[in-house]
């Protein structure tokens, strides 16, 4: 089977995962300190606090916002179903969702005025880079929050080492938040990890990881109903020998995204997500056409698995869940329900070779009858 987007995980993985093992840490320890000094150089952030998963790391940055129940945030619908879920535990309701631009497939600036007016109770927005690819309204985005008193999250759990204007991603907002699930560039089996400029912001999220317990007092004494959602010291070990490859295995990723445009881009009826900034390329993903094919990228996408290839499609549309959709805002999410009917996801991940990315389009042109 060509894997859709295993990890690339390498001698210094195996070694500092060792090393963690044999220190007699177990869920904290030395390398949750050390993956969080990198984080914080790689963002150029001052504060880091390390977590669990990156649905926690989103949950908690939004409790040290001050969540609450009833508070509204506004996301994108094309999104990992994770993300409004983090929104719902954070406050007790969905987000309100406003469409993607058809470019990056990121949260829109077009609209986005109309939407915060016509629902003055949003406190918030999170801004999330999908596939790895900066948001191409990110500025624009960043100074309406700012205008209107907003805070704003950055989700850069696609995006480790993307940048935007010579400005890492996870640079911009309160806080920005990062998953280091096992797919992602960085892989942590599963870890995240928030990170913030304000003391104050990333004390409260540091809190909320740990049961509610303040520093540095009494032992035992919680003072918010945190949750224990600290990471594993095994999980930041393999996450801080990641971020040490992390060009290494952008230069992958970065090369099998060049290996499918050379080999696709030109086809009729196949279109790429359009570049913003220096994206990571998590992911790469196609937009099919009907001159491509008669078949949906579902049956395409099963076609190919029968043939050993594993593929992925779009997002569901997060307006199209039936706990988020009675209570997430009127439409239109076009572009959302566009990239479900027409998107299909190749293989991505650094250790695919050009010989696999060959014989992926070989199977492609049989199937479609070229």
């Amino acid at each position: 089977m060509i894997p859709l987007n295993a990890p690339d995980l390498g001698d210094l993985e195996e070694r500092y995962v060792l090393d963690a093992l044999r220190s007699g840490w177990v869920t904290t320890g030395p390398f949750v300190e050390r993956f969080e000094a990198g984080f914080k150089r790689l963002t150029g952030r001052r504060h880091a606090a390390a977590c669990s998963s990156g649905t926690s790391a989103l949950f908690i940055a939004l409790k040290a916002l001050g969540a609450k129940p009833g508070d509204r945030v506004l996301c994108q619908a094309y999104a990992c179903e994770a993300l409004a879920h983090a929104v719902i535990w954070a406050t007790g309701r969905p987000p309100i969702l406003h469409d993607v631009d058809p470019h990056t497939w990121a949260l829109r600036r077009e609209g986005l005025e109309e939407r915060l007016v016509a629902h003055p109770e949003i406190v918030g927005v999170i801004l999330a880079h999908t596939y790895g690819v900066p948001a191409q309204d990110t500025e624009k985005i960043v100074a309406v929050c700012r205008a209107k008193g907003l805070w704003l999250v950055e989700d850069g759990s696609e995006a480790h080492g993307a940048s935007l204007d010579g400005e890492p991603i996870g640079a911009r907002g309160e806080m920005a938040i990062f998953s280091c699930r096992g797919e992602k560039v960085i892989s942590g089996g599963q870890l995240g990890i928030i990170v913030s400029d304000d003391e104050s912001l990333a004390r409260r999220a540091r809190q909320w990881v740990e049961n509610g317990l303040p520093a540095s007092t009494v032992r035992f004494w919680a003072t918010v109903p945190g949750f224990n959602m600290q990471p594993a010291h095994l999980n930041a070990a393999l996450g801080r020998a990641q971020l040490e490859r992390l060009p290494e295995l952008l230069a992958k990723r970065r090369a099998v995204h060049k290996g499918w445009r050379d080999r696709l881009e030109g086809t009729s009826g196949i279109w790429f997500q359009i570049g913003h900034g220096e994206p990571a390329w998590w992911l790469t993903a196609l937009l099919l056409g009907q001159e491509f094919s008669g078949l949906l990228p579902q049956d395409l996408g099963v076609a190919l698995r029968q043939r050993g290839v594993e593929t992925r499609c779009g997002f569901y549309g997060l307006h199209r869940m039936p706990h988020i959709a009675p209570d997430c805002g009127a439409g239109p999410f076009e572009v959302t329900d566009m990239l479900l009917r027409r998107l299909l996801i190749l293989p991505s991940g650094p250790t695919i070779t050009p010989a696999q990315q060959d014989e992926v389009v070989r199977h492609l042109w049989e199937i479609v009858g070229r």
